[in-house]
């Protein structure tokens, strides 16, 4: 039953998720050219950013429904915790009794991790840790660096692990309960879902990782989360500039606000676009327009169609018609398989709803330059 009840819940968390993106698409692509026509110094530019940080944020309310939809797979970067630690633990706390001591490492090495899903994993164990302290009181959160040697006092895999502890004053977890706190729906509250520590176990095991909790009744709850370092270097993030360029470029998707939004979007940025409902009329006008002379430069094809053909059914017939489409994968399930892994599926960019004005004009640039056009 509760295998049944899961598989439930992902198939509702992934279409509203999905929906959800759309609208957060559209809100932020009206932000982004509403921006580009005031002054900076303006203070309605100053509201538009607020705005905007807000609707970004919010897209962290679609990764929590997606972690048990079947689109749940961690896109990775290489990345410092340090400031994702800091702020996820605060912004749990405000408003609250309680309060939070930060101990963490100022050389705390990199991982290869989903900032997103690793905020939420931070976060729901902080709202645990909350909960169990009704009166307030002191939460701990500790990271720090794991030579090899250190593992020895744990049983997982030898290597560099950091570690990432929070420690409350709560009433604790009772011995009986221990075992089955990670389960799906079990919770010992009255209000719950019993999903947030299933979902924290389940991220934590997708990033390879380890997640332990020590608890005696009385004393308080301590969750330790040990996560794999990383061998590669943390990206510098460049200063985001708006790329602008000339193209044809052909989108498909079955929200009509999104795909109006962006193709003013594109207007704002250079191209010449049009517009398709779904992959059958997305597959019809780029033969029309190989016939014609004059192809597409590049595709924009949503993942999932209501009723209709998808993205990842249509490049396939795409592919065949023109082995050198440059199609995009455009979806709501940001955490997807065709998502995570667009290469494989016959993409050569992915797009991750909601995205705004800077991120559309990148990965075209980038996937124009990739293919040399």
């Amino acid at each position: 039953m509760k295998a049944d009840k899961l598989e439930s819940v992902g198939i509702l968390a992934g279409g509203i998720a999905h929906d959800f993106n759309n609208i957060l698409t559209s809100i932020l692509g009206n932000i982004c050219l509403a921006k580009m026509q005031v002054k900076h110094e303006d203070d309605i530019f100053d509201l538009l950013s607020a705005a905007e940080k807000a609707s970004m944020r919010a897209q962290g309310l679609t990764r929590q429904l997606l972690t048990f939809a079947k689109g749940g797979a961690p896109i990775k970067e290489t990345a410092s915790l340090q400031k994702l630690i800091k702020e996820s633990s605060l912004f749990m706390l405000q408003g609250s009794k309680s309060v939070c001591e930060l101990q963490i490492a100022e050389d705390l090495w990199p991982v290869d991790a989903d900032v997103g899903q690793i905020s939420q994993v931070i976060s729901n164990i902080v709202i645990n840790a909350n909960q169990a302290m009704p009166e307030g009181g002191i939460i701990r959160i500790a990271a720090e660096n794991l030579m090899p040697e250190k593992i020895d006092e744990v049983p997982i895999n030898k290597g560099k692990y950091i570690r990432i502890s929070i420690k409350d004053q709560g009433v604790g977890i009772a011995e009986k309960h221990i075992a089955k706190i990670f389960d799906p729906y079990f919770t010992t509250k009255q209000a719950g879902s019993g999903l947030g520590l299933a979902t924290a176990y389940s991220i934590i095991k997708k990033h390879n990782g380890h997640i332990f909790v020590v608890s005696l009744p009385g004393t308080g709850t301590t969750f330790d989360i040990y996560l794999p370092v990383s061998d590669n270097r943390i990206q510098v993030k460049e200063e985001a500039v708006l790329l602008k360029g000339r193209g044809k470029i052909l989108v498909m998707d079955d929200d009509e606000h999104l795909k109006k939004i962006a193709k003013k979007m594109l207007d704002m940025l250079g191209y010449e676009s049009e517009l398709a409902r779904d992959g059958d009329e997305a597959i019809e006008m780029y033969k029309k327009a190989m016939e014609s002379g004059k192809p597409y430069d590049t595709v924009f094809l949503d993942l999932t169609v209501s009723g209709g053909m998808g993205g990842a059914e249509a490049v396939k017939i795409l592919l065949k018609m023109d082995p050198e489409v440059k199609a995009i994968v455009c979806s709501g399930y940001s955490g997807g398989e065709v998502v995570s892994n667009f290469r494989e599926y016959g993409f050569k960019g992915m797009m991750p709803k909601p995205f705004g004005l800077h991120a559309l004009g990148k990965v075209l640039n980038d996937v124009l330059k990739m293919t040399g056009s």
